[in-house]
């Protein structure tokens, strides 16, 4: 007896080597199935009714119906639902209707690009905790107009339980001001991987959070109005920011700040990216000597070659891993 076969799904699923259905756990998985119609989310709804966790990942849906997933059953027990790098750009207003009780939604690698009938996506689903669009919003096409349409979506899906929002991996140059006002619960926002220099957001809405991670972005200095308005306005420890940190005859201010300021997580690890003189690359922020860096080197040429070799190197990667799901 093939030892899988404890695995195959009932039903129609049960034509898919790429699903497995486990009901000990009450969880389906259908992996790299390569379904393009999401009517085969109906699929389950005959032999799975007290399903708890629901992964369709590595498919090519596009459009999520605007309708409910699910049709007109409710999936009462779903508590996971992971619909990642399925390459869905609309997600329609409708879809998530018939699982309240959803507490985690994984929608990153996907290429969604909101649109105003989207944006009562969230609002049947008010119990999440955990919400992740890592690499989800890789479109630079009117980003002004995508936050607009972002906040909508947040605010309109009323979630006070958010607690975890990953927004990592999508090319972010700036983030809406008032991005995590809508989740009074909120503990931890993932910004790692984007393309930020600065940030600025509203803090009276940060004063319960206990971690902002910005590492891996484009802090080569942290500038006057991060430091004076932003970060010496948040709780200590709240924001861990490995980046590339560029330290020459100008970096002064910004150093002496890092070695002050208790709103930096881990700050001894922190490094000089780059440095004039070159002998200081690697050194600690919080233990170079300021008065011997000189600006002999110009690092911000060297800066934006890194730049752009990462960001090459970054969507390569994606393509790649596009690729193989």
């Amino acid at each position: 007896m093939d030892p899988n076969s404890r695995y195959m799904c009932k039903g129609q699923l049960g034509d898919f080597a790429a699903c497995t259905c486990i009901e000990a756990t009450s969880e389906i998985a259908c992996i790299n199935a390569q379904f393009v119609d999401a009517d085969v989310f109906l699929h389950i709804n005959g032999f799975y009714k007290s399903i708890n966790k629901i992964t369709f990942h590595g498919n090519n849906f596009q459009d999520l119906p605007n309708r409910p997933l699910f049709g007109d059953v409710e999936h009462r027990n779903l508590h996971v639902l992971n619909i990642s790098a399925n390459y869905i750009v609309n997600l329609n207003s409708n879809a998530l209707q018939g699982m309240p009780n959803i507490r985690v939604l994984d929608l990153s690698n996907n290429e969604i690009v909101l649109r105003p009938q989207d944006v009562n996506f969230l609002s049947h689903t008010p119990l999440i905790t955990h919400l992740y669009f890592r690499r989800a919003f890789t479109s630079t096409v009117n980003r002004t107009r995508q936050f607009d349409l972002m906040m909508q979506l947040f605010s309109n899906g009323k979630l006070n339980n958010l607690q975890f929002l990953d927004l990592s991996y999508n090319y972010l140059t700036s983030v809406p001001y008032s991005l995590v006002c809508p989740f009074p619960s909120l503990n931890t926002l993932d910004l790692r991987q984007n393309m930020l220099k600065t940030l600025s957001m509203n803090t009276t809405c940060l004063s319960g959070m206990n971690t902002i991670d910005l590492s891996q972005n484009s802090f080569h200095e942290l500038d006057q109005n991060f430091r004076e308005n932003f970060a010496n306005l948040l709780p200590n420890n709240m924001l861990v920011m490995r980046n590339s940190f560029h330290c020459d005859c100008h970096s002064s201010p910004y150093i002496q700040w890092i070695r002050s300021t208790g709103a930096l997580r881990g700050k001894n690890l922190l490094t000089c990216g780059k440095a004039s003189p070159e002998t200081y690359r690697g050194a600690r922020l919080v233990e170079v000597p300021l008065l011997q860096l000189d600006c002999s080197v110009s690092l911000n040429a060297a800066a934006a070659t890194i730049l752009n070799s990462i960001f090459v190197a970054t969507t390569v990667v994606a393509s790649i891993f596009a690729t193989k799901i």
